[in-house]
């Protein structure tokens, strides 16, 4: 066996070793195996839709005009700095619903990562990043999480749908409340009214 081979296999198998001990000796195995998992999807977030990007600083005039309002009346501020402008919070209501997403993708992954893989091989993926090898262990957490996503597509269909009504709820209801103090009427009904 090579040097580099004993150098590699110390590298990887030392972590796996001790993260497998620890699964197996913790009061709560299946807890355990789940921090596995979620230690996995974030050494590797940078996998399909793990990162999220930042939104962009233009005003989001589509989900104006979908909760009733013109975006040329109720966005324009006169002297407002944007980070103080309704253009911001509507920004950072969007970014917040992206994260928001993204953590019940992250949580189904690790659920189901947890349920099907076994903890030496996510201690092993996990200890290769950053190691030569790790365009290889990139490749199967890939594979991994794609056939997660076809496994659990009605779940994650279910968090998406879920989580673009209730952002559009939330969104519109604070539009209505910015509307308001700013003596600003609908310009056409919202397409479904905010509860």
């Amino acid at each position: 066996m090579s040097v580099v081979a004993l150098v590699l296999a110390g590298w990887i198998g030392g972590p796996v070793a001790m993260q497998s001990y620890r699964v197996a000796t913790a009061t709560n195995p299946e807890r355990a195996r789940q921090a596995v998992a979620y230690a996995l999807l974030d050494a590797y977030r940078d996998a399909p839709d793990g990162a999220i990007a930042p939104p962009s600083t233009g005003p989001d005039t589509a989900s104006v005009r979908e909760c009733g309002y013109d975006p040329a009346t109720l966005l324009r501020e006169d002297g407002v700095p944007f980070s103080k402008s309704i253009d911001w919070d509507i920004t950072s209501l969007n970014l917040r619903a992206g994260q928001s997403h993204a953590r019940g993708v992250r949580d189904i992954r690790a659920e189901s990562l947890a349920k099907t893989q076994s903890t030496v091989l996510m201690s092993a993926l996990i200890a290769c990043h950053d190691t030569p090898l790790e365009s290889v262990c990139r490749g199967r957490v890939a594979q991994m999480t794609a056939a997660i996503d076809g496994q659990e597509g009605q779940a994650l269909a279910d968090i998406r749908a879920m989580g673009r009504d209730s952002d559009r709820r939330i969104l519109c209801a604070y539009l209505d409340g910015a509307a308001a103090r700013r003596g600003i009427t609908k310009a056409a009904p919202a397409l479904t009214a905010a509860p």
